[in-house]
């Protein structure tokens, strides 16, 4: 079976036991296009049927994720007409791209929650706040050392998308989490003291680095992996409930 599938905004390879995913720039039109949306989570499902895959990583090309690519693509879809007014909610000129935004990056961070094998998340470069609480949904994260995690949501009166407050109280407790929430930035070692990243690696074969590590963890037997990630899931449970109640307050 080969798993080496090139689309626009990804492409995937095998390395031994593991499946990689390597998002490219146009990231914004993976959680948009329904299409491309569908490609990268039918390959996540066929790698958890298929025995010989025993974990999955997501990397990224340095800047994808960064707040270029997202003042990009929310200066694309906010109404330009709305004043400047912090009592403003901010309103969108195309809130069907922005809904679909929502529901399919929602969707994607189900399906790397729900994964019954390890995975894993290497995050190289800029990171903005749908992208980081994607990055929570995996079972391990690995950084650059020149990586930061951007709150680029308040600048623009939005909510913390990508399930960011979820998973933040599920690291820490809450008024830790709604500083981290608030404030402008984190870098790479402030998130590996907060305990929402692993391993930080240096920019140089950053990749290679990451699959070196993944291999690390590929010593249990699977049946020990699924069990291990059912029983530590539980406490995830509630997710699905957390998006009904996104998608109430946002009238999606």
């Amino acid at each position: 079976m080969s798993y080496f599938i090139e689309r626009e905004s990804f492409l995937t390879f095998q390395k031994d036991h593991l499946a990689v995913i390597k998002i490219k720039d146009k990231v914004f039109n993976l959680v948009t296009d329904l299409d491309e949306s569908e490609f990268l989570m039918e390959f996540i499902k066929k790698t958890e049927y298929d025995n010989k895959i025993m974990a999955i990583l997501i990397l990224n090309e340095p800047g994808c994720f960064g707040e270029g690519v997202y003042d990009q693509f929310i200066h694309s879809i906010l109404d330009r007409n709305l004043g400047a007014s912090k009592e403003e909610t901010p309103s969108f000129g195309k809130k069907n791209l922005r809904f679909r935004e929502i529901n399919i990056l929602n969707k994607i961070i189900r399906g790397i929650a729900a994964y019954q094998k390890l995975s894993f998340i290497g995050a190289n470069g800029d990171v903005v706040t749908p992208f980081f609480g994607t990055a929570l949904a995996a079972d391990f994260r690995f950084a650059s050392t020149q990586t930061r995690f951007l709150m680029a949501h308040n600048k623009y009166g939005l909510h913390p998308s990508g399930a960011l407050p979820f998973f933040l109280t599920h690291y820490m407790h809450h008024s830790r989490a709604m500083e981290v929430q608030l404030s402008q930035s984190l870098s790479a070692e402030e998130a590996q003291e907060l305990g929402l990243i692993n391993e930080i690696f240096t920019t140089d074969h950053f990749d290679e680095l990451c699959m070196e590590e993944v291999l690390n963890y590929l010593h249990c037997k699977t049946c020990t992996i699924r069990r291990t990630k059912q029983l530590t899931n539980f406490s995830r449970r509630d997710l699905n409930e957390y998006f009904q109640f996104e998608a109430d307050l946002l009238n999606l």
